[in-house]
Order: C-alpha cells, then sequence, then structure tokens
C-alpha cells in the first residue's frame, strides 16, 4: 500500500532533496558522488556553504531493462553545508564525528528520472514510474591506502547503503526500499579534473521491483501478460565520471555508464526488454550564493 509524508515529513524530504541535487547522483545517470574525491591539486578551498543550481542533462534507457532511451534535462536548486561537525553536501548527510580514516557512516541519497508510460510503449496504458528520491544511511569504508600504501584512503571507497525510496511526483509517497553496494575508485586527478570508475549492483524490495516490472490484471494485454514482481536484484552497473573543477562554486561532471540485467529477479518480466543499454550525461553545479569563509572537506 502506498502511503504519503505527512506535511512535515514532507517538508524534511523536500529539504533533503536540495543535497541530492547538489549529488546529482542519479541511479539511472551513472552521476555517481558517492566516495568520490574532488581534483587534489591545486586545492583551492570550498565554500563554507552554497546555495545554486545544478543542470543535468543526459540520454538514458527509461528503466533498466527497457529497450526505449529517453532525453533528460533538469535544473534543480541544490544545498551544500561542510561545517567542521555537521556536513551535508554530494556525499551525503551527516556527523564528522562519526567519521575515522577507514570508516565513515553518514546518511546518503540517490535518485532516477521518472518515465511517463505515454512515452515508453511497453508501458502504454500504465500507471507511469515518477521521479525517485531515495534516502537512507550509508556506511562506507575507505580502501585507498590498501590498494597502495601511497594512496589516500578515500580514493577508493566501498558503500553500503540501505534506502527508502519516495516519488516525488505523488506526494513523497513511499515506493519501497534499495541495497546497493558500490565500489568506487578515483582513477586519475590532475590540476582540476578526476576520473572516477565504479561497480555497483542494485537490489529492490518486492513492492520497487514491482513499481518497474509488475504487470497487474487490469493492464494485462495479448503482448503483455500479468506478471507479479520479485525482491531481488534490479540491475548490475559500470560506470565513469570524469570532474572538473573549473573554479571552488562551478564544477562540471560529465558520466557514462554501462548496466545489464541478465540475472536479475525479474529478467523474465515482459517488461523487460534489452538485457543490457547505456546511458551518458553531462551536469553543471553552480554555486550562486556561497560565503567567504572556507568548509572542511
Amino acid at each position: 500500500m502506498n502511503r504519503s509524508l505527512p506535511p512535515s515529513a514532507r517538508a524534511a524530504a523536500g529539504a533533503f532533496v536540495l543535497v541530492l541535487a547538489a549529488a546529482v547522483h542519479a541511479q539511472e545517470t551513472g552521476a555517481d558522488t558517492a566516495g568520490a574525491t574532488e581534483p587534489t591539486r591545486p586545492r583551492e578551498p570550498l565554500p563554507l556553504w552554497e546555495i545554486g543550481a545544478v543542470a543535468i542533462a543526459a540520454y538514458l534507457p527509461a528503466y533498466p531493462g527497457s529497450d526505449q532511451d529517453l532525453a533528460r534535462l533538469r535544473i534543480l536548486p541544490f544545498g551544500i553545508y561542510r561545517g567542521s561537525v555537521l556536513h551535508a553536501d554530494g556525499n551525503g548527510i551527516g556527523l564528522r564525528a562519526l567519521r575515522t580514516p577507514r570508516f565513515e557512516w553518514d546518511v546518503s541519497g540517490s535518485g532516477s528520472f521518472g518515465s511517463a508510460a505515454n512515452k515508453v510503449s511497453i508501458r502504454a496504458g500504465m500507471p507511469s514510474i515518477g521521479t525517485l528520491v531515495e534516502i537512507g544511511p550509508a556506511l562506507k569504508v575507505n580502501l585507498g591506502d590498501l590498494v597502495d600504501a601511497r594512496h589516500e584512503p578515500r580514493l577508493t571507497q566501498l558503500e553500503i547503503p540501505v534506502r527508502a525510496v519516495f516519488d516525488v511526483n505523488d506526494g513523497f509517497a513511499h515506493r519501497g526500499w534499495t541495497f546497493e553496494p558500490r565500489l568506487s575508485h578515483t582513477a586519475w586527478t590532475g590540476p582540476s579534473f578526476a576520473l572516477v570508475l565504479s561497480a555497483s549492483a542494485l537490489l529492490g524490495d518486492r513492492a520497487l521491483n514491482h513499481l518497474y516490472y509488475g504487470v497487474d490484471a487490469p493492464y494485462a494485454t495479448a503482448g503483455r501478460p500479468a506478471y507479479d514482481a520479485k525482491a531481488g536484484l534490479i540491475a548490475t552497473r559500470l560506470s565513469a565520471s570524469l570532474r572538473h573543477r573549473i573554479n571552488s562554486t562551478l564544477r562540471l561532471q560529465y558520466f557514462a555508464q554501462v548496466e545489464t540485467v541478465r540475472g536479475a529477479a525479474n529478467e523474465d518480466s515482459p517488461l523487460v526488454r534489452s538485457r543490457q543499454d547505456a546511458g551518458i550525461g553531462v551536469s553543471l553545479i553552480w554555486g550562486v550564493w556561497h560565503s567567504a569563509e572556507s568548509g572542511v572537506e
């Protein structure tokens, strides 16, 4: 049963969306910032706080397993705070008191573009998939110095998040849960660039998987039989992002990903039309207003 959040909770979720926008970390865009580091040379200090806008343009599958790609463009507000105790940025929200060189524990977020049913032929007549945001705790394990003793620990990071999924287009109605262990590695850094590679496996509970792959009896047709989705693996992904810090308040990121639903829990759903797909995109983050005081990175 889908339940909307009460007004106070919606306000809190709306505030968190500002942070999610800063992350540009969509589960279907490959715009991953979890565990990644900014270019390290030269290190121009970042502001304590920023308020601005993020623009995302991407060409992506409608959903994992879709055979139709859709062009997407979003311009969203964002907010970032880099305090000595509290931080709220593209890596999540957390207390720095809970961080060690090896382990980090905070709240992280992700998101995915919606897919209107009238734009995806196999879903014609079915409910649309709304814009989804995910919020939940995440354990991060910094492994860079284990890969190479000369590396900063956060250059290689294993993130283990569990997130609740909410539908922005339906009053933040709860749509289910995800678990997406992800290994990311900063493969190269330059004066203002960083190349980050990552691999992840996205799993969902039955409710979320049914949103993507289930076909209820009223929507069944001869070419789209009824299907009851199962909990389990949604997709396995490889992604890359090239990040360019133009200055302390203007950052550009190019991203690409490939994913497969081979071996997924609902690979036999009639809504799965392609076993593998790819997507590309670019995002621009601009801190329109920002503090003169430097933050803690």
